[in-house]
């Protein structure tokens, strides 16, 4: 019988650490409905579609410094209008308050030599009470008028991606806190929160690990620095890194599930809300572990096994105890040294105490 030939490679020992690998769901940190808060024709529309708009800048006490960038204005001219009525309607009960006061001085003057009654000098100063509140509702509803002229030029309150425009200009919007027409939409994705849902054993876990440090941490996730790992569907590694921020205060009672976030940077645009994407948590410290390619496992009912090449080119089989993966390798437990060669291509044509021709490769030569 010829030889067979056989392709072997190392078993590699490696550094790694045990995680724990969950399915979750992107969404962005903020997002803001922008509507009209009056009614009236829509006049122009200030920006275009899916650009990036800037919101208010803050100062350090949290006062408004820069207002945020215009995204749509409303024809004014009405709003100008009231506006103007209101402080005009102050300026006309600011020249009755100097008539009433005059009017008060003259007749507190003229009660000392019973030139006027009483009752008339009462009515001079009710007059003046009188116009100064009604200066007060004046200016009043002057603030509210000079309100529903600033909601004519709509502002970006937070900055981000601003979805497209849903009206057209000239359209008839309608105003209001809750049910005005809704404009666009805008949405910070930088950080970027992802959610996901986690067991009961690994909620507790993670709550143990609060509570070790609740006197500089009082039962928050955010001051742990607990990193965990993003994969989106495209790629095959876990290269965007973020940390976890929030747990749920209750365990959903139907699946048994808690709902944790993590948050991650987003300053390059590479994730987007809505996206399904794997998460990995670190669970262990770093240990060294023995690893092999998928491709050398053999399956005996539930027993897993490898063909081991030995100096002298004979095989053995050898059963394994398997842990995690990483990658295209698998972690070895338990049956292999490091250093021994173990058969990833032509496990069919083999048989135990063989002899093989084996080519040993490197296991990255095999993808």
């Amino acid at each position: 019988m010829p030889v067979p030939k056989v392709t072997t490679t190392a078993v590699v020992a490696q550094e790694t650490l045990d995680s724990d690998d969950y399915t979750g769901q992107t969404e962005a940190s903020e997002m803001v409905d922008i509507r009209a808060r009056v009614f009236g024709y829509l006049k122009s529309i200030e920006f275009k579609d899916g650009d990036f708009v800037t919101g208010p800048v803050l100062g350090p006490n949290g006062e408004v410094e820069k207002e945020g960038q215009i995204l749509f204005t409303v024809e004014p001219d009405e709003y100008e209008a009231i506006h103007n009525q209101s402080l005009a309607r102050i300026d006309l009960n600011q020249a009755n308050l100097t008539l009433a006061k005059a009017k008060l001085a003259r007749n507190a003057a003229l009660l000392k030599s019973s030139a006027v009654s009483r009752e008339e000098y009462e009515e001079s100063v009710a007059a003046v009470a009188s116009t100064e509140a009604t200066i007060t509702a004046a200016r009043a509803d002057a603030s509210r008028t000079a309100v529903d002229l600033k909601h004519t030029v709509i502002r970006a309150p937070i900055s981000g991606r601003i979805d497209r425009a849903m009206v057209s200009k000239g359209s008839l919007l309608t105003g209001g806190q809750t049910n005005g027409t809704l404009l666009t939409k805008i949405v910070n994705e930088n950080p970027m929160y992802v959610y996901f849902d986690v067991d009961e054993r690994s909620l507790l876990r993670y709550m143990r690990m609060r509570a070790a440090t609740r006197e500089s941490a009082p039962g928050s996730l955010r001051d742990l620095d607990i990193r965990v790992y993003l994969q989106l569907a495209d790629e095959t590694d876990y290269k965007h890194e973020g940390t976890l921020d929030f747990i749920s205060t209750t365990v959903n009672r139907t699946t048994g599930t808690a709902r944790l976030r993590g948050v991650f940077k987003n300053e390059d645009r590479s994730l987007a809300g809505g996206l399904f994407v794997r998460l990995r948590i670190p669970v262990s410290k770093p240990y060294e572990a023995l690893l092999i390619p998928e491709a050398a496992l053999a399956t005996d009912q539930s027993v897993k096994y490898v063909y081991v090449v030995g100096p002298d080119g004979t095989t053995r089989r050898q059963t394994v105890e398997l842990g995690g993966t990483r990658g295209e390798m698998r972690i070895v437990t338990a049956g292999l040294k490091a250093g021994e060669h173990v058969i990833v291509k032509g496990l069919q044509r083999v048989k135990p105490g063989q002899k093989v021709d084996a080519e040993l490769i490197a296991a990255t030569s095999l993808h």
